[in-house]
């Protein structure tokens, strides 16, 4: 059978806001915590602003990225822009904003899709609704703030606020169902983000900080499995090699409060082709998909929004069940732990299906016409240290995610 090759894995947060915008702590105060906590990356999204670009940088061995929340005027359609050198015009629509940052070159999610509130008291929704726009890279499959205010209500709210990582169950089935869907046709980036404020309230003469950064830090996290390590003396390509795995969708979704993720992996084979996540590659029946966890789970293979398999334990193996977009969920118990990005098994050549098939490819290559590439325009001298001097991952696992809230 064709082997993948070894893959190199960073975990990092993104959808942090900074005291540039709604949040209550400096970069600077964020980037030491994200160090004390192991990540790789992290991704500053402040609304409308960049003030802080020049940060953009390693600081010790954390990679720091400075892009930015976009909206409309009136605030709806939020959308996290990265790779831009400037803020785009106030006032300008979503169909606009979206089609000027794949213009540009740059990466595109969309913040928080489907996000709905049942109780009233707490911050409004803020859903995607410019479903007609085709041109968004990816979409937060699993936003921690989105999901917190969701489901809270006047009997849990202390809980909530004093465990915030326990009311973490699954992503919305409504943007699980949106990203199968459109991954019929293309390929749509899958992130997991914090949407992270550390806002302040007082519940009565108690102050309190809903979701610390520390915290918070340590709940959804974004895992990039990249080909080629990162140098820690070469931001720029280190964050061209991160950006390009992003782009490609090389991705899975951890829910730390469950356990460790790191060292998860999903592909496919058979005898003389491969595919990683983010990839594809032509049917044939000799397919087998491989799955590998750092500890045991309800290992589910997703094909279409369905689930065509299950498994326990730390390793599966699955046939392949014809033509179509596959993924894989890992489970603790009926609480969500991971979620990979897709595997595109394309038709066999020839086949009606094929004909009309988007995607065009080779098969062990990402299901897209051409994978993105970061632009070479120049960046600002970066803030942090570009040197470190530690090895190019960091599975020290020592950030105790799995413990306490």
């Amino acid at each position: 059978m064709a082997q993948p090759p070894k893959l190199h894995e960073y975990v990092g947060a993104i959808h942090i806001h900074t005291t540039d915008s709604d949040g209550s702590k400096t970069h600077q105060e964020i980037i030491r915590i994200a160090d004390r906590l192991h990540l790789d990356f992290i991704f500053f999204t402040d609304h409308m602003s960049l003030k802080h670009q020049q940060l953009e940088g390693w600081h010790k061995r954390v990679l720091v990225v400075v892009g930015y929340e976009i909206h409309d005027p009136n605030n709806k359609n939020h959308y996290l822009a990265f790779g831009l050198d400037e803020v785009l015009p106030e006032g300008m629509q979503a169909p606009e904003y979206v089609r000027e940052v794949k213009k540009r070159g740059e990466l595109g999610i969309i913040a928080h899709p489907d996000e709905v509130r049942e109780q009233k008291g707490v911050p409004p929704a803020y859903p995607w609704t410019a479903w007609e726009v085709r041109d968004y890279d990816g979409i937060e499959v699993w936003n921690h703030m989105s999901d917190w205010l969701e489901g809270i209500d006047k009997q849990n709210r202390y809980k909530r606020f004093f465990h915030p990582r326990s009311c973490l169950n699954t992503p919305a089935e409504a943007t699980l169902k949106r990203w199968d869907e459109v991954a019929e046709h293309r390929r749509v980036i899958g992130i997991g983000s914090l949407d992270a404020h550390a806002a302040e309230y007082y519940l009565g003469p108690i102050r309190l900080t809903i979701f610390p950064y520390k915290v918070q830090l340590q709940t959804i996290r974004t895992h990039v499995l990249v080909e080629t390590p990162l140098l820690y003396d070469d931001y720029e390509k280190s964050r061209k090699e991160l950006m390009q795995s992003i782009s490609n969708a090389q991705i899975f979704i951890g829910n730390e409060r469950w356990g460790n993720c790191r060292g998860f992996r999903f592909w496919a084979e058979s005898k003389r082709q491969y595919a990683l996540i983010g990839g594809a590659m032509r049917d044939h029946s000799s397919i087998v998909f491989k799955v590998t966890c750092p500890s045991a789970g309800t290992i589910r293979l997703i094909k279409s929004g369905e689930v065509v398999a299950t498994a326990e334990g730390t390793e599966a193996e699955f046939p392949v069940c014809g033509p179509g977009p596959y993924r894989v969920e890992v489970l603790k118990g009926k609480k969500g732990w991971i979620y990979s990005n897709h595997i595109k098994i394309l038709p066999t050549r020839g086949s009606s299906r094929s004909r009309t098939q988007s995607g065009k490819s080779r098969d062990n290559r990402p299901h897209q016409d051409k994978p993105k590439t970061q632009s070479s325009r120049n960046r600002r001298k970066p803030g942090g240290s570009k040197k470190s001097g530690q090895d190019s991952n960091r599975n020290s696992g020592k950030d105790s995610s799995n413990k306490g809230g």
